[in-house]
């Protein structure tokens, strides 16, 4: 088999793996990713003080898991017979943090962050790419992933795929508000790992996982219906309404916030799917696979991309 050039767009865990398993097959694959750290909506962020894992931090047990092929079995063998996640009854949790576990599955890789991709020409197959600090450039590709929301997708696509539109109308995807605070308080005497009420989750990252923070720190996720209603506000008002509700959920009086930051997973969670593990249009020469393919976990998302760099290699 030649060697292609394949960029993958998205370095969620789907392109992550999708890409890992095409470079270890011995092409050349460039990842890039509009984030300023790769994981997607599995996302650590650090402060003076302070850690967050204010996306998804725990994955279904991948042992029992029938779609995920054996490519990301032994991945995640490795990760736990490396002490990068353990078990914790039905579930896999970090030990240290979220962005050990991402930046494992990543190990090797050709990664470019903070690099959005803003237009595609299938008919040159060049993809338009915005870098931060740098200028606009086209790449070429023999081969492209894209491992993105589907409303992303179907945006930089732009009607050049003519069945891919209709395709999305079987998808649902639900969006979600969380945001982030650290306060000026001991949290040793604080042993409780989460709070809620019926509006809000509220985790407390001190007592989660074995990350050094000095300052007493929280993750707040919204709940449905509430979350339809604070979701449609800038990320500054997110944060203020966030605020006023752990006031009612934690049992006890906070200082004024040291860190405070409201942040919107526009495509946070899977509906419906779109019931099939990828998608691949040969004349293209266009993959796209994500958790959005056949559901809302890690191990979906796994699968999806591992399953189409599979099917690109017995082409």
């Amino acid at each position: 088999m030649n060697e292609k050039k394949i960029v993958v767009i998205g370095a969620g865990i789907s392109g992550l793996l999708c890409g890992k398993r095409l470079a270890e097959a011995g092409h050349s694959v460039l990842i890039l990713d509009k984030g300023r750290n790769i994981g997607g909506r599995l996302s650590t962020r650090r402060t003076d003080g302070a850690v967050f894992h204010h996306g998804a931090s725990s994955l279904p047990d991948f042992y029992g898991h029938k779609e995920l092929p054996e490519f990301g079995l032994e991945i995640f063998k490795r990760a736990e017979k490396e002490k990068i996640i353990q078990r914790k009854g039905n579930l896999f949790e970090p030990i240290n943090s979220v962005a050990d576990f991402v930046n494992y599955c990543g190990a090797n890789l050709n990664i470019q962050e903070s690099c959005e991709a803003i237009s595609l020409n299938l008919q040159n197959k060049t993809i338009g790419i915005q870098c931060r600090g740098r200028v606009y450039e086209n790449t070429p590709y023999d081969l492209l992933i894209l491992s993105i929301p589907p409303y992303q997708a179907k945006t930089l696509i732009n009607k050049q795929i003519n069945e891919f539109d209709g395709l999305l109308e079987s998808v649902q995807m639900r969006s979600s508000a969380a945001a982030l605070f650290s306060f000026d308080l001991n949290p040793k005497p604080i042993k409780d790992k989460y709070f809620s009420n019926e509006k809000i989750h509220v985790h407390v990252e001190n007592n989660r996982f074995k990350c050094k923070q000095q300052l007493f720190c929280l993750t707040v996720h919204t709940k449905e219906p509430f979350a339809k209603k604070v979701v449609k506000n800038d990320k500054d008002t997110i944060k203020e309404l966030l605020l006023k509700e752990i006031v009612d959920a934690v049992p006890f009086s906070l200082p004024k916030p040291t860190y405070e930051a409201g942040h919107r997973w526009l495509y946070g969670f899977t509906e419906r799917s779109l019931g099939k593990s990828w998608l691949f249009y040969n004349e293209e020469n266009v993959g796209i696979c994500g958790d959005w393919c056949l559901g809302g976990t890690i191990l979906d998302a796994a699968s999806s991309g591992i399953t189409l760099a599979e099917h690109i290699l017995t082409r």
